[in-house]
């Protein structure tokens, strides 16, 4: 599609059959095209799709929330810009890309954005008593932090137990974090929501168990 714009839209559907077909066909008649589908969250009676939409130069991007929720029982949790530069949700190929670079953390921690929906990625360690910054995205925020390692399990953290200035981490922002190796942890964050859901916070403490195991010592703290 010639100039579109991307967008990611986070919607809760009914377990019902034809219903993400409705919703296409409603994003079709407001001239949109569905890029790409992935199945976030599922529970009894709903699922929770990310879907990646494009939408024509010009044409007013609201648009998009009023065809999903003309859809009986569709509810958009969240809806937002999507600068996509490289495959989405495909994790193995973000290892092995992070493995065959010269800076494997740093590559990790470029891609993980991406990969993962969020706004940005540090990888965060303790040094001399200070929580301290091994690796971060671009956006990433270098305020000062508090002393919230180590982490055993993935957890959501509030911008006040990270930051000393709680403003620090963005407008609105939900916070992950999944321990890494050698105390230090994956910090994510994901500025205007959504909440991470139990099969984001899953998948993200598999992907750092994979890169604890692949990346060399070396490579992390």
């Amino acid at each position: 599609m010639s100039g579109a714009s991307s967008y990611l839209l986070r919607v809760r559907l009914p377990d019902q059959p034809g219903v993400l077909g409705r919703v296409a066909t409603a994003l079709g008649n407001v001239g949109a095209d569905i890029e790409s589908i992935v199945v976030v969250d599922r529970a009894e009676g709903y699922a929770v799709d990310d879907l990646i939409v494009g939408l024509p130069a010009g044409a007013l991007a609201d648009r998009l929330v009023s065809a999903v929720t003309s859809v009986h029982g569709v509810v958009v949790e969240s809806f937002q810009r999507h600068h996509g530069r490289r495959r989405v949700y495909d994790d193995l190929t973000l290892l092995d890309d992070a493995l065959s670079s010269d800076d494997p953390l740093q590559a990790l921690v470029d891609g993980l954005p991406e990969l993962l929906q969020v706004s940005y990625v540090m990888v965060v360690g303790v040094e001399d008593d200070a929580v301290v910054i091994t690796a971060a995205s671009p956006g990433a925020p270098e305020a000062s932090m508090r002393g919230w390692l180590p982490v055993t399990v993935p957890i959501a953290l509030d911008a006040a137990e990270v930051w000393n200035d709680p403003a620090a981490g963005g407008p609105d922002c939900e916070l992950l974090a999944a321990p890494f190796r050698s105390g230090s942890a994956i910090l994510l964050g994901r500025i205007g929501g959504p909440a991470f859901l139990p099969a984001e916070t899953t998948r993200v403490a598999h992907l750092a168990r994979l890169a604890r195991a692949l990346l060399t010592e070396g490579d992390v703290p």
